[in-house]
C-alpha cells in the first residue's frame, strides 16, 4: 500500500514512518523538515506545510492511504490540528484516497469518561486550547467520505516498557508508548474493525 504520513518528523510520526516501512508499505513522509529523516528503502520525502492546500493535494496524489500525526505548535495554538486536517481530508476526498487514520487524544468526545482526573484537569486548564482543536479536528474527519478511523491515545510516553495495546471505548486509560501507538496506526491500514469510528488506545 502507498501511504503518506503527515507530521512525519514529530515524535509519533517518526515511529509511524518506521512502522510503515517495516510493514512493507511504500511510505511518503510529509513535513516542513523531512530532510532530517534518515534515508531508507521505500521512503519518499515530501517537504511542505499542511497549511498550503495545493501542496498537500499534490503530495496526496497517488496514495492509497494517509496517516495524520499532526501536533500543536504551542499551548496557545487552537487551529493547527483543524486547519491541517481540513486540507488533508479535502485532498484525500478529492483524489479518492480510501483510508484515513488520524491521531486525536483520549478524552475527546465520549472518551472523556475513560481518562484519569489528572488528564481532565490538564485539558480544562493548560491544554484547553489543544483539546478544543482536537475536538474540531475530529469533526472534520467525521465529515470525510473516506474510510476513516480516529485513534485516541492515552498519555504518550517514550519510556513506558509495556508495548501491548488495549483498544477499547470503555476501558480506563493510563499511558501508551509512542512506538506502540505508531504500530497500531499502521495496523489500521489493513484492518476495518474500527472503520468510521473513533477508538481509544492505551497500554
Amino acid at each position: 500500500m502507498r501511504v503518506i504520513i503527515f507530521g512525519a518528523t514529530g515524535k509519533t510520526g517518526q515511529h509511524a514512518v518506521r512502522s510503515a516501512l517495516d510493514g512493507g508499505h511504500e511510505t511518503t513522509a510529509f513535513g516542513r523538515s523531512v530532510d532530517r529523516l534518515d534515508a531508507a528503502s521505500g521512503l519518499t520525502l515530501s517537504r511542505g506545510d499542511v497549511f498550503d492546500a495545493e501542496v498537500v493535494a499534490s503530495a496526496v496524489a497517488g496514495h492509497d492511504a494517509a496517516i495524520v500525526c499532526l501536533g500543536s505548535t504551542s499551548l496557545k495554538d487552537r487551529t493547527t490540528l483543524r486547519r491541517g486536517t481540513e486540507h488533508i481530508v479535502g485532498a484525500a476526498d478529492g483524489q479518492g484516497v480510501d483510508r484515513l487514520v488520524v491521531v486525536s487524544a483520549a478524552g475527546v468526545g465520549e472518551s472523556w469518561a475513560q481518562i484519569p482526573m489528572s488528564s481532565k484537569l490538564m485539558f480544562k486548564t493548560m491544554l484547553r486550547n489543544v483539546f478544543a482543536d482536537h475536538q474540531a479536528q475530529e469533526a472534520v474527519v467525521r465529515a470525510s467520505a473516506a474510510n476513516w478511523t480516529v485513534v485516541r491515545p492515552a498519555v504518550l510516553s517514550d519510556k513506558l516498557e509495556r508495548r501491548a495495546v488495549t483498544a477499547s471505548n470503555t476501558s480506563k486509560t493510563s499511558r501508551i508508548h509512542r512506538a506502540a501507538l505508531a504500530g497500531f496506526l499502521v495496523d489500521q491500514l489493513d484492518d476495518s474493525t474500527h472503520s468510521r469510528q473513533a477508538i481509544t488506545v492505551t497500554s
